[in-house]
């Protein structure tokens, strides 16, 4: 696993810390939220491309975009650990 380091004033972590735990949350936890949910936000403004590797899954379809199940996309992105239990 991998750490983050950020610099901030001890007043601006106070307001991050009482930010996380009015919404039951870690600083980390409410960090991570943030990583993860800021990529959405500026893809909004900006395009991405992802090419589909060579050795990328079913190898006998012509199709050059592969399409996922969204079960298959949480088995595939469980390991980052930003996924919610949805209970």
């Amino acid at each position: 696993m991998r750490t983050l380091l950020l610099k901030m004033t001890d007043k601006q972590y106070g307001v991050l810390e009482a930010w996380a735990k009015s919404e039951s949350r870690t600083v980390e936890n409410m960090g991570a939220m943030f990583l993860g949910e800021y990529v959405s936000y500026y893809l909004l403004d900006r395009e991405a491309c992802v090419l589909k590797l060579e050795n990328d899954r079913d190898q006998s379809n012509d199709n050059k975009y592969q399409y996922y199940k969204d079960t298959e996309l949480e088995e595939l992105y469980a390991h980052l650990g930003l996924q919610q239990d949805r209970d």
